[in-house]
């Protein structure tokens, strides 16, 4: 047993340095992978990834030496929000690839929306429809009958109604797959949570989060698998976290030869999150008897095996759906515990690093933050808008002390020369 613990060891001893190198190419062949799985959100997550570090979609990208790549960050994000119906996002990316460089997959996938960013597919079904009841009203006034114009316009009058109706029903549905889309989006979330995500600069990936099997207590085994699959939906969705897959964990928990479920121990937790690359591994509990039922969730650090975030809900109605409930807010609970801020380095030393924000911007103790450098602006070729800065990673570190303005913090990660006046931005 010995001897298998510290094989694991020596293998993570070998892994953890890749993590450190790890560039956009890699982000852009994991969005790659995602996108055959149709897992349209974790790729836009890790194609976000790549932009953030080269941002031009090109047909011949250098990774290393002498090896290239077809490289369409922007092409392939807009094809994923096509696929998740978000138009707008989908016109956006796909013109900015176009822009960029033209292909002729962006090309088809744009002829796809019509104006304003909307596929066109079902009117122009219908309006076939009504062109060829017009043919039919032409052929019955040449043949001048008039009882069968006659009957001919009745019929035409009852299929304008069907199309009318039909008209409705479209119009009815597309109001019904919006309302569903912002109940279960952020949108419907914003009115709980504390930040956008989408308003911070994202320089390389956000804070990698695995989550292991819930333990059950009481009579919460048969919705076990559920909840754990809520709970990593949940978090995918609020598109502040990387979150490794499922199938991922329990290929390593297989390997490594741990349970399944049920594991609560903290050491082994960290151990398979850090063979997972993860920077924060969630052990959640979900407790049910008659009249009450309570989900709970700490979040570990693997770097400091300290616990950054722990929380609980709980009802004294435990049906199937006020759980799945719980759960949801249990994500938002973490996702506002964890703010996305930025800040500036203000003083640093042979040791520390001092940055200027602190327990009043939701930094704590273990908090992670990645080092950059702005640069140019970006221009878009058309538009000649500035959308952006070239930024340059330098790092990454680790908050050890907090004051309400201030953080001090260690360097776990150095890509670059660091220097007063860098920014940081929480991972």
């Amino acid at each position: 047993m010995k001897k298998v613990i510290l094989f694991c060891l020596f293998i993570f001893v070998l892994l953890s340095p890749l993590r450190a190198i790890e560039k956009f190419y890699n982000y852009y062949d994991n969005g790659l992978e995602f996108m055959e799985k149709r897992d349209w959100l974790r790729a836009i997550e890790e194609f976000k990834s790549a932009s953030s570090l080269e941002f031009k979609d090109t047909k011949k990208k250098r990774t290393y030496g002498t090896r290239f790549i077809k490289y369409f960050p922007h092409r392939e994000m807009g094809i994923a929000y096509y696929n998740l119906g978000e138009f707008e996002n989908a016109k956006k990316e796909l013109e900015l690839s176009m822009a960029y460089k033209k292909s002729k997959l962006a090309e088809e996938y744009l002829q796809k929306l019509g104006e304003g960013g909307i596929p066109i597919i079902s009117l122009i079904d219908l309006e076939k429809e009504r062109l060829e009841l017009e043919r039919q009203q032409k052929l019955i006034e040449e043949e001048k009958k008039l009882e069968e114009e006659k009957k001919a316009k009745e019929e035409l009058e009852k299929r304008e109604r069907e199309l009318e109706k039909q008209r409705q029903e479209i119009e009815r549905r597309k109001l019904e797959e919006e309302k569903k889309r912002a109940l279960e989006s952020s949108i419907i979330l914003a009115e709980k949570l504390n930040y956008d995500p989408s308003m911070v600069t994202q320089v390389g990936s956000r804070l990698s989060v695995a989550v292991l099997p819930f333990e059950f207590k009481g009579e919460a085994e048969d919705i076990e698998l559920i909840a754990t699959e809520k709970l990593i939906t949940q978090l995918v969705n609020l598109r502040r976290f990387r979150v490794i897959e499922r199938g991922a964990m329990d290929k390593i928990m297989e390997e490594q030869a741990f349970g399944i479920s049920g594991m609560v121990d903290e050491e082994t937790a960290v151990e398979v999150g850090k063979l997972a690359g993860a920077d924060v591994i969630i052990l959640a509990s979900i407790y049910i008897v008659p009249d009450f039922g309570k989900v709970s969730a700490r979040g570990i650090n693997t770097e400091t095996s300290e616990a950054i975030v722990a929380k609980e809900v709980q009802t004294n109605n435990p049906d199937f759906e006020s759980i799945e409930e719980l759960i949801e807010n249990l994500a938002i609970m973490i996702y506002n515990d964890l703010p996305i801020v930025e800040g500036l380095i203000v003083q640093k030393d042979e040791e520390n690093i001092y940055i200027d924000i602190g327990s009043n911007a939701g930094v704590r103790k273990g908090t992670k933050c990645v080092i950059f450098r702005e640069g140019k602006e970006i221009i878009h070729p058309v538009t000649k808008e500035v959308i952006g800065k070239k930024v340059t990673k330098l790092g990454e570190l680790v908050v050890t002390h907090v004051q309400e303005k201030m953080s001090i913090a260690k360097v776990v990660e150095k890509e670059g020369t660091i220097e007063v006046g860098d920014k940081v931005v929480v991972k």
